[in-house]
């Protein structure tokens, strides 16, 4: 008998442990490739945005609304939605939540956030974040004069327009009018997450122009609502539940796991075996998907493009104005997309097909008078710009102003990386199709790197002529003109080196609070700004991006459809098996 009560005990020990791992929620997610460093102050890598979400919290966050139609913010780290100060012009107050603190029980409070955005602007770190700080939604006052500050031009701390009040009480002063959405908006990227002190000061090289801050697991604190359990890197990424989190009610998985999937065939294979919970196909194998009724796409705020080098010393005609349109009118646009990319938009202007939906009209840019007149002088050329003989006829001028000879090859370099199927095919595609356009005289060479950003790749070489590219600015959902921004001077990661001072004064119009405040006048100026930028061809628009993306029926997410901004609230979601 004794032995039969023992057996029974262990059974039914046996089948509460298999009830409580089965019980468990684990959301199986995926990157392409894995993180240089989990410092969100100072990685363009998009990647980021993945444990920052899940691990770290910000002063607001973006939540869905209860019906699934819309989102809203919540304070996060703040205790209450920002205020404005009463009698102290574009002055805002937001208190912070006593309950919010560190992985480890440690307390956030104003010092650490002074402490986190003086580091993420100090102007010897140069962190290459530093601009989503001062002026992404909002403005903050003198924070870009402080970050980019000489010592002919010094700038105090004491004059930036971040202030603490007390212990729990933060005050954001702004470079002209914001409303408390702008404010909430601003504060919400991984570009303002707090940084932990004791951490980042023991990382802190000497002469304190960098910090080994994120670059491990053990150099990382968390603040959110999960806590980073393991990284192997080039492998997978564990989160946990945080049990010091305040807002424990907003996130239902107990564990995600994030694999690094760099090649879409192992993405496919996992996704078929039911090892993931999310798939964004790509052209290889969106034909397999599109009738599939787990499918669903939308436009996103991103086109695709190709950076043009001004400062290649192996090139010629490297800074020519008619070589920049000859390239630009030399681009098959709608064989790249439809063919190489699969199921994209070809285009040959830049201002994105999500520009200026969160207007007074809900109007994208593209679809206003204004930006129907630029589409059309575009397709007046050529299916959208493409047009080989225009092409033939600027680069003779460009080969005539710049003194070569009419038998000139001109060798230029594709810089990319292979592992992006879509550029790489689309590299394969201009190595074939360029010599023929221009009748020989210009042969394609490649450059290619992995493992390293295109940023970083800019940063260490300037041989390259061609780069792809796909910089999406998520303000320009309100403010359309604010996709150009990161080809002003101004920009710390600038991408080609080209500048044009006509370009950048009609920007600074677009940007003044003066017709910010006028949607009509906002839409005339960026009409402006883009004919600009296409009489000047800061860059060679090709692909405006159409996302098609799938989810597992375990999961469940909390929208009806794609918000911009926000997603589909993956982050948010739940498993019911």
């Amino acid at each position: 008998m004794k032995k039969l009560l023992i057996l029974a005990l262990a059974l039914t020990m046996a089948l509460c442990l298999t009830v409580s791992a089965s019980a468990e929620k684990v959301f199986h997610y995926y990157l392409t490739s894995d993180t240089e460093t989990l410092n969100g102050q100072n990685s363009v890598q998009s990647n980021v945005n993945t444990p920052a979400t899940y691990c770290q919290a910000t002063l607001y966050r973006a939540v869905a609304d209860e019906d699934g139609l819309n989102y809203h913010y919540e304070p996060e780290i703040a205790a209450k939605l920002p205020e404005p100060v009463e009698g102290q012009e574009n002055t805002w107050r937001i208190e912070l939540d006593p309950r919010a603190c560190w992985a480890n029980g440690d307390p956030i409070n104003a010092d650490t956030m002074i402490y986190s955005y003086k580091m993420g602007l100090d102007p010897v770190l140069s962190n290459q974040m530093a601009d989503f700080i001062s002026d992404q939604d909002i403005t903050i006052l003198n924070a870009k004069a402080y970050s980019l500050q000489t010592a002919e031009a010094p700038v105090a701390w004491e004059d930036v327009g971040i202030k603490k009040i007390d212990d729990y009480t933060l005050e954001i002063v702004t470079d002209g009018e914001v409303s408390a959405t702008n404010i909430c908006s601003h504060f919400t990227t991984r570009a303002v997450v707090p940084v932990y002190e004791p951490l980042y000061e023991a990382g802190m090289a000497s002469d304190r122009t960098s910090t080994t801050y994120g670059s491990t697991i053990d150099m990382w604190m968390c603040s959110g609502p999960y806590k980073l359990d393991s990284w192997v890197f080039g492998s997978v990424q564990t989160y946990v539940r945080n049990e010091n989190y305040w807002h424990p009610e907003w996130f239902h998985y107990d564990k995600v796991e994030v694999r690094i999937i760099p090649e879409m065939n192992a993405r496919v294979e996992l996704w078929e075996k039911g090892e993931l919970d999310y798939l964004a196909p790509d052209s290889n194998v969106i034909e397999t998907y599109i009738d599939d009724p787990r499918t669903v796409q939308y436009e996103s705020a991103t086109v695709y493009h190709i950076d043009l080098n001004c400062k290649n010393p192996n090139n010629p005609l490297t800074a020519n104005h008619n070589y920049r349109k000859a390239m630009y009118h030399a681009i098959n646009r709608e064989v790249i997309a439809h063919d190489l990319f699969g199921y994209q938009e070809p285009t040959g202007t830049y201002v994105n097909g999500q520009a200026g939906m969160f207007s007074e009209g809900g109007l994208t840019y593209r679809e206003s008078e204004q930006g129907k007149a630029v589409t059309a002088m575009v397709e007046s050329w050529g299916p959208a710009g493409y047009n080989p003989e225009m092409a033939r006829e600027y680069l003779a001028k460009a080969y005539e102003e710049c003194g070569l000879s009419e038998d000139t090859v001109l060798t230029l370099c594709f810089a990319y990386d292979p592992s992006e199927a879509h550029w790489n095919a689309t590299a394969q595609y201009l190595q074939q199709e360029l010599p023929v356009i221009f009748e020989g005289k210009v042969k394609i060479v490649f450059d290619t790197y992995s493992g390293i950003s295109t940023t970083v790749y800019k940063q260490q070489h300037d041989t390259w002529d061609f780069s792809p590219n796909d910089w999406t600015r998520g303000a320009s959902r309100t403010y359309p003109y604010t996709c150009f921004y990161y080809y002003l001077s101004s920009y710390s990661s600038h991408p080609n080196n080209f500048f044009d001072e006509e370009f950048e004064a009609q920007y600074a119009v677009c940007d003044s609070d003066e017709v910010k405040a006028d949607y009509n006048r906002m839409l005339d100026e960026t009409k402006k700004l883009e004919e600009i930028y296409l009489e000047k061809v800061i860059h060679i628009p090709v692909v405006q991006e159409t996302y098609y993306e799938m989810f597992a029926d375990r999961l469940t997410i909390p929208v009806e459809t794609y918000l911009p901004s926000f997603g589909w609230g993956l982050p948010f979601g739940d498993i019911e098996e």
